[in-house]
């Protein structure tokens, strides 16, 4: 039986968002999608079965991803979501409405960050306190709080790639790049319009990726087949691709955020710089499941990289363990106990 008060842990990512419920653990994963009547406002699908009408193509509903890059892009829509996922994942309604712990993307604008303090309100959360995600990601993956180390955490998510260093359980600096899962799958889909002709679905070009699993050749696994509309008529074919590229497009398409990585790794004080390069950097996040990814950072970054042993709920993870004690969170969401 639910309490009086709930509190909640709400990691909403541009493909995915995550609620952690405070002594229960990781409540729901789905998509963050919502679809909507055709000519008003009334809600057919949330989450799963929303992607789902997306996948499948044109259907009698409107399906909107209201998060992009990591920030709310639809308030509206963003807020109809939030309230259908808590809904869905509390399984029946509490006496008060539930605190929430929301993770913000790196770098946001203050703009962006009243965008996302508003859309969780008009949710029908009582309280609401953010938690930068870089934060979160490194509190999620077990790394103490009063260690006064420097480490470089990289939260690589659906819409952004988010990265900075965390020190005595506090955020340092941080910053984002605008690249995500999604803008690999847009990389395959454009090779096989260029090699075979074919028109892929978003969701088609993911399952590649998933199949694939791998920016280095050597770790790619299957061969995946696929089915698309060949771009120059209707028909629909089905055949057997093979890998051979696949993993390098992935790397390839990878190299401007490790490039970023790498500069801002330079930039860093002389001081920070070297604890960097003896303790290495924490992946964290949905795309860094990708096999290779830890070795091809590890090689052009010059750093040990480990990976989460939870990559993907690293941030829901981190957000129910601040939710123990929020008294240990500051009120910008960027320290975690720790030394001041």
């Amino acid at each position: 039986m639910l309490g009086w008060n709930v509190d909640l842990g709400l990691d909403v990512g541009s493909c995915v968002t995550r609620i952690y419920q405070r002594g229960v653990g990781i409540v729901l994963a789905e998509p963050s999608a919502i679809a909507l009547a055709p000519t008003s406002a009334d809600l057919i699908a949330v989450g799963a079965e929303a992607k789902l009408m997306a996948d499948q193509g044109p259907a009698e509903a409107r399906v909107i991803f209201p998060i992009g890059a990591g920030v709310v892009a639809d308030h509206q829509a963003a807020a109809v979501m939030i309230k259908a996922l808590i809904r869905r994942a509390l399984g029946r309604r509490t006496l008060f409405m539930p605190r929430v712990l929301a993770s913000l993307t790196t770098g946001a604008t203050p703009v962006e960050r009243a965008a996302l303090q508003h859309a969780v309100q008009s949710a029908g959360a009582r309280r609401v306190r953010l938690v930068d995600s870089i934060l979160a990601g490194a509190i999620g993956a077990g790394l103490v709080p009063t260690d006064r180390a420097s480490r470089l955490v990289v939260s690589m998510g659906g819409g952004v790639t988010s990265f900075g260093v965390v020190a005595q359980g506090r955020l340092v600096w941080g910053r984002n790049v605008r690249f995500g899962g999604r803008d690999l799958d847009e990389a395959i889909r454009k090779m096989m319009r260029n090699r075979y002709g074919l028109s892929l679905a978003a969701a088609t070009a993911e399952q590649m990726k998933l199949r694939v699993a791998s920016v280095l050749p050597q770790m790619a696994r299957g061969r995946p087949m696929i089915s698309g509309g060949e771009i120059y008529g209707e028909l629909f074919r089905s055949l057997e691709i093979t890998l051979d590229g696949l993993p390098e497009l992935l790397a390839r398409a990878l190299a401007p955020v490790i490039n970023e990585i790498h500069w801002s790794i330079a930039e860093a004080p002389t001081e920070q710089r070297a604890e960097i390069r003896a303790n290495g950097l924490l992946l964290v996040g949905g795309t860094a499941l990708l096999q290779g990814v830890p070795q091809v950072m590890r090689e052009r970054l010059g750093v040990p990289v480990v990976r989460a042993r939870e990559p993907a709920h690293a941030v829901a993870l981190g957000l129910g363990a601040a939710l123990q004690d929020v008294t240990k969170l500051s009120t910008d969401g960027q320290r975690y106990g720790g030394v001041v």
